[in-house]
C-alpha cells in the first residue's frame, strides 16, 4: 500500500487522506466494528481505529460505498477525508491501525462487510445490546 495518494500530514506522522482515490471507507462505532470483525469471513483489508470518535474505519475499493445504505455506518467517498495513522502505528495512544495495510490486504470486500454489519445489527437494523 502507498497511501501517497495526495492528502496532507499532519502532527505525529498522522495523515488527513482522501476517501475515492486508492479506498473509500466505512466507519462504524467502535462496538458494531469489532462485533462485524468477527462474522467477516476470510481475510479483512485495512482497519483504522479512531478512539477519540469511538469509531472504526473498513477500507474498502474506491467507489464501491455508492448507494451504501446500512444503518449506524457512514459511507465515505469523494469529497470524504479520513485522518490514518503512519504504517507502524498499532497501538495508542490516538489513532492507530487495527489491521495494518502492512501486514495484509488494504481492501475488504465490500458485500463482505455489509453482510457483517446487517447480522450484527439483527433484522430490525438495531444493535441487540
Amino acid at each position: 500500500m502507498t497511501m501517497e495518494a495526495g492528502g496532507i500530514e499532519t502532527a505525529g506522522g498522522l495523515k488527513l487522506a482522501p476517501a475515492g482515490v486508492e479506498w473509500d471507507a466505512v466507519k462504524v462505532s467502535r462496538w458494531i466494528g469489532l462485533e462485524a470483525l468477527e462474522r467477516l469471513k476470510g481475510p479483512h483489508g485495512a482497519v483504522v481505529v479512531d478512539p477519540h470518535e469511538r469509531a472504526l474505519y473498513f477500507l474498502v475499493p474506491p467507489r464501491s460505498t455508492q448507494g451504501w445504505e446500512v444503518q449506524h455506518t457512514t459511507p465515505l467517498s469523494t469529497a470524504s477525508y479520513v485522518v490514518v495513522p503512519p504504517a507502524g502505528k498499532e497501538a495508542e495512544p490516538g489513532i492507530y491501525w487495527l489491521t495494518s495495510p502492512t501486514h495484509g490486504p488494504l481492501h475488504t470486500d465490500v458485500d463482505a462487510l455489509r453482510a457483517a454489519i446487517e447480522e450484527t445489527l439483527g433484522p430490525r437494523g438495531k444493535a441487540a445490546r
